[in-house]
């Protein structure tokens, strides 16, 4: 059985288009104002999305497979896009799914993008019992996460206008939080190996983190930063899973015009 709720007023604002089956799904699309667009596609079992948009000229897709998956897209605001793609490539693997995207956006010209899939960079059976959890709240910021594993946690939080977050994860068991507040500000995550940690704070201006973990095990990197103009770079690398090779790295400034590069790795 499926489920599609919509209310009769946002057919005349806007443009919907739905696609489910086979079992269980639900679809849940609301918006008001003027020519909004939703689409969504859902071929699995107990998938469950929402939708919900206020404003002029905003866009969500949403594209789920598998089982178990859920989908909320919430935007307030004009013309912002929001897209959600969950198991789409293996939809059929032994466990593929249980997996929770949520995004919302308040302001003009925001863009966040979840992908809990196999993608171009990994390997494998997809992503399940993952979750993906983006805020912004200002003008043209940009965020997006793509997740590939199992158990995987990934959140943004932007408050500001032009902010860029971008996470990649692949593997098993990391977790990425990333906040952003002011204006300008860039954050690149990327892990990869087993149970790694990266942390992100930046508040101000124009202030740059690069975190980069690949391989090994249990790695953790801290950043935070706050003013304008500041920069950081993390490196932690090792060349096999290591689990008593661990890489802990922290970097804090404070001020403006700071530098860092953090350089660790491991080798047999």
């Amino acid at each position: 059985m499926k489920k599609v709720i919509f209310c009769a007023g946002a057919l005349m604002f806007g443009a919907m288009s739905f696609a489910q089956g086979p079992t269980g799904n639900s679809s849940d699309v609301d918006q008001i104002g003027n020519n909004n667009g939703s689409d969504v596609d859902q071929v699995g079992s107990v998938l469950v999305s929402t939708v919900y948009q206020k404003g002029f000229y905003n866009g969500a897709r949403v594209n789920q497979e598998a089982q178990a998956n859920t989908a909320n897209i919430k935007q307030v605001g004009d013309r912002n896009y929001a897209i959600t793609q969950q198991n789409t490539v293996h939809p059929n693997t032994v466990n593929a799914g249980d997996n929770d995207a949520s995004q919302e956006q308040r302001g003009d010209y925001n863009s966040a993008s979840i992908v809990q899939d196999v993608t171009g960079w990994t390997s494998g059976n997809g992503t399940r019992s993952s979750e993906a959890q983006q805020l912004q709240v200002g003008k043209s910021n940009y965020a997006s996460i793509e997740q590939s594993g199992l158990n995987l946690r990934s959140y943004q939080t932007q408050r500001g206008n032009n902010n860029n977050a971008v996470d990649w994860q692949g593997g098993g068991h990391h977790e990425s939080d990333v906040l952003q507040i002011g204006n300008y500000n860039n954050s690149n995550v990327y892990q990869r190996g087993s149970t790694h940690t990266s942390l992100v704070e930046q508040k101000g201006d124009r202030n740059y983190s690069d975190v980069d973990q690949n391989g090994g095990w249990k790695f953790e990197s801290e950043v935070l930063q706050t003013g304008d103009y500041n920069s950081s770079v993390v490196s932690q690398s090792s060349s096999g899973f290591l689990p008593d090779t661990n890489h802990i790295s922290s970097v804090i400034q404070s001020g403006n015009g700071n530098a860092s590069n953090v350089f660790q790795h491991y080798s047999e």
